[in-house]
């Protein structure tokens, strides 16, 4: 029994020290920080730009394979889902315009997308790995959704591709409101 108390003991405390040290991410609830940048045309561009609209936040960059891969699947959702008061904002970090431009173009992709050529904003909502996507609602507060991979459960942070596409996607995603007027 001594064992399992010296183990038990150590689990706390060591969640007792994750614990006392600073909050960092984003919290179910929290105000996303604001993403600026530019367009792949050169425009100043923002997230606030769609206050108002439930917002699916992307991050990606042209050199990531899954990253690429997975962009068709989220012009699918932002297609279906558009007239219904969400959007897809798409943040390229790590990238230069033109590369942005030609992934625009080989993909049709019609959904706003910010170059974050300095990497402010990924360092604001702490990505930990691409593609990374973020559910906000209509007051762009970070919202719990269940993982469209159908497996993971409930997540503020959708790490790694999905398949945007697919119904389920949409239904978990459709669930997130715009806000009201």
């Amino acid at each position: 029994m001594p064992r399992v108390s010296r183990a038990l003991a150590s689990v706390v405390l060591a969640v007792l020290c994750a614990c006392s040290g600073e909050r960092t991410g984003l919290s179910p609830g929290d105000k996303a920080p604001d993403i600026k940048g530019t367009d792949s045309s050169g425009a100043q561009v923002s997230l606030r730009q769609v206050q108002g609209r439930a917002i699916l936040v992307n991050f990606w960059a042209t050199w990531c394979a899954p990253c690429m891969a997975e962009l068709p699947a989220l012009q699918a959702l932002y297609s279906q889902l558009k007239d219904q008061g969400f959007t897809v904002v798409g943040v390229a970090v790590d990238d230069a315009p033109d590369g942005v431009k030609r992934a625009q173009e080989t993909f049709g992709l019609t959904y706003p997308i910010i170059i974050d050529s300095d990497s402010q904003s990924k360092r604001r909502f702490e990505v930990k790995g691409l593609p990374e996507s973020f559910v906000l609602n209509g007051e762009q507060l970070v919202q719990v959704v269940l993982d469209p991979d159908g497996k993971s459960g409930p997540v503020t942070r959708i790490i790694g591709p999905r398949e945007w596409g697919q119904s389920w996607a949409a239904q978990v995603l459709s669930s997130v409101g715009a806000s009201r007027p």
